[in-house]
């Protein structure tokens, strides 16, 4: 049972106009008022409430969500965060048993291989206090691999590369509500870092850092080392003068990756280095706080028919621009899009073919 400012802030949302509903992926992508935040907050709402009969489709409901915040964004209440509410509802069907079918297959193979693609190899290569980690959708994507890893070689810095498909931060349990295999996952990761005494680490997906940040220590793991997010590392090694570009032109548009402009708040990082390469930018209508996301989010809608909706509708959005290339910093985002014929290249590709031996 719910305490009762917990079911008063549920409440405040279940009863409120809906507007935020206009900045919800999935409703836009759907038009289904069923799938709108407040449509949510009201079933959960009336599950508290015990007025529904039907448990599974309750749950279901609960999948068909992006988890991308842009509620959160928009909501006219503060400190209030739906997914939070979300979250708890997925946890309980994760204990009765009644996830998805989607949702429980890809607990399954990451609990068999240690990540959701099925792969294993463990990476382990260099020193030095600072990491790299790769996580498994950079693996999986070999041309977003590549390419930092030679922008790190070619900054000349001491860099420990670890991870690889085996060690996942966890995001697939802790989005299915698998609390007890997120704590696992998250101690482990804690000994990797304290292992190898690494004060800072890097990572091309926006997701570990907020896992790895936020995410753990909401349930008591507490990594000793700062976390950032590839584009704040590019800043800093184009700033420092650790590595030099050659001057390019064209113009591009740039997809903010959900997690990254909104749970995270880096915005302005990948802009500042795609101007610094020469290229002008357009902006979708769509972008920054107000991206819209890809479609294969962390958050894991559960429908395959609304995910490829959502998908078709941002790449609509992008096409608008009518940009000679497409950018993003999320190797989930490009993948995404990359299997829906839509070409996207990550900003590490983009700086590595760049930079300038000089």
């Amino acid at each position: 049972m719910m305490e009762d400012k917990d079911l008063a802030l549920i409440a405040n949302c279940a009863m409120c106009a809906n507007m935020c509903k206009y900045s919800c992926t999935v409703y836009l992508a759907t038009g289904s008022e069923t799938l709108t935040p407040q449509k949510k907050a009201r079933l959960i709402l009336y599950q508290e409430k015990q007025f529904l009969e039907d448990d599974r489709g309750f749950f279901d409901t609960m999948f068909q969500c992006a988890m991308c915040g842009a509620c959160h964004a928009n909501c006219i209440y503060e400190n209030f965060d739906l997914r939070a509410f979300i979250q708890e509802e997925r946890g309980e069907a994760c204990r009765k048993d009644l996830l998805p079918e989607e949702a429980k297959k890809r607990l399954q193979i990451t609990r068999q291989y240690g990540n959701p693609d099925g792969e294993r190899e463990l990476i382990q290569k260099g020193s030095g206090e600072i990491g790299y980690f790769v996580s498994c959708s950079t693996f999986r994507d070999k041309a977003v691999l590549s390419a930092s890893e030679d922008i790190l070689r070619r900054s000349r810095l001491d860099i420990q590369e670890f991870g690889g498909a085996d060690i996942c931060c966890g995001a697939p349990f802790y989005f299915a509500g698998d609390n007890e295999e997120l704590a696992k996952v998250a101690k482990r990761i804690g000994q990797e870092v304290r292992k190898r005494n690494l004060k800072k680490i890097i990572t091309n997906c926006p997701t570990c850092v907020q896992m790895m940040t936020k995410i753990y220590d909401r349930i008591g793991v507490h990594l000793d080392a700062e976390f950032i997010h590839m584009t704040e590392f590019l800043c800093q090694l184009l700033t420092e003068g650790k590595i030099q570009i050659r001057k390019k032109n064209g113009l591009v548009t740039y997809h903010d990756p959900c997690t990254l402009a909104r749970d995270i708040g880096i915005i302005e990082s990948p802009r500042d280095i795609i101007k610094a390469m020469g290229f002008e930018i357009r902006e979708p209508v769509y972008s920054g706080k107000d991206t819209h996301c890809c479609g294969r989010t962390p958050g894991q809608i559960a429908s395959n028919t609304v995910r490829g909706r959502v998908s078709e509708m941002r790449i609509g959005e992008l096409k608008e621009t009518a940009a000679e290339a497409y950018i993003s910093a999320c190797p989930t985002c490009k993948k995404t899009f990359s299997e829906m014929n839509f070409s996207m290249k990550d900003i590490t590709e983009i700086v590595a073919e760049s930079i300038s031996d000089e």
